[in-house]
């Protein structure tokens, strides 16, 4: 549907997302132009929460919001709050959609989703394989589970703070077969992990938007023959990846999973296909 001739009604239907910042979300240049595409009578905004999360959430159900994503820091407290969440929810422990079915509010988590969609771009088998991850946040989890779905044969996580990584191997180990070892991140842990891993994963924040030229990673550890992937989507491609790039090494940019993770959104708020190459092309264009 053209701008020109969309237009809002008594019958449009809201989506939306929540969390703290919230004023760099692409989620609704995203899912508005995918509505546009598929002509449906709805409409996305973000909602900057800084408090109350329970009175807005609420607000949410009682104005019959068909659905919203979160985003931090509520992906975990918002699963108190809700009717019920799914499998794949409780198995990450953390929810970034949320479906309203008939004033029953359904938690789901398409992070996942969206690291398998990432890792499926660059047609590698992890079967067997062994990965690196760095980082014990919400992306982390959503991380470990995805590469146990896919195969992976050993993860290695490090951390500044290995007590939260040894939490999330505990809670996890609880409820999937893995083999996963951790370690406090370290110049000289890092160097080791990268030698044997054959996929590197980054779920810190480290690279974001505006700190564009950090890496968590020195670039002379990166080695031809690793693939590379960061959670971070704002930039395009970040340092690590440049870098990585640079060394020969194949490279999975961060927008591969935040578009993963929307597209699995709109069709659980929608229940038809999502026009995926749109919600990619758009997001492309806003990342410049």
């Amino acid at each position: 549907m053209a701008y020109s001739n969309w237009r809002i009604s008594s019958k449009t239907r809201l989506c939306c997302v929540i969390g703290h910042p919230i004023d760099t979300s692409l989620s609704p240049i995203m899912h508005n132009e995918a509505f546009r595409a598929t002509d449906l009578d709805y409409v996305y905004l973000a909602f900057d929460v800084k408090e109350s999360l329970e009175e807005a959430v609420d607000g949410l159900r009682t104005l019959g919001v068909k659905g919203f994503n979160v985003t931090m820091p509520y992906k975990v407290a918002i699963i108190d709050l809700l009717d019920s969440i799914d499998e794949g929810a409780s198995l990450v422990g953390a929810v970034n959609t949320v479906l309203n079915n008939g004033g029953k509010l359904i938690g789901y988590n398409t992070d996942v989703d969206g690291v398998v969609s990432a890792l499926e771009t660059t047609n590698l088998s992890l079967n067997g394989l062994r990965a690196l991850l760095i980082g014990a946040g919400g992306a982390a989890r959503a991380c470990i589970v995805a590469l146990v779905s896919k195969g992976c044969r050993e993860i290695i996580i490090l951390n500044r703070t290995i007590s939260r990584a040894e939490s999330i191997i505990k809670e996890l180990s609880q409820k999937i077969e893995m083999t996963c070892t951790t370690e406090e991140l370290t110049t000289d842990s890092l160097k080791r992990a990268i030698s044997s891993a054959h996929i590197l994963l980054n779920t810190t924040p480290i690279g974001a938007y505006p700190k564009l030229d950090e890496s968590i990673v020195p670039p002379e550890f990166i080695k031809k023959d690793i693939v590379v992937f960061d959670a971070v989507y704002k930039p395009k491609k970040t340092k690590l990846l440049r870098d990585a790039q640079t060394r020969g090494a194949r490279i999975i940019p961060g927008y591969e999973m935040f578009v993963g993770q929307g597209v699995k959104s709109f069709e659980l708020w929608t229940g038809i296909d999502a026009p995926i190459d749109t919600m990619k092309r758009i997001i492309l264009e806003a990342l410049g």
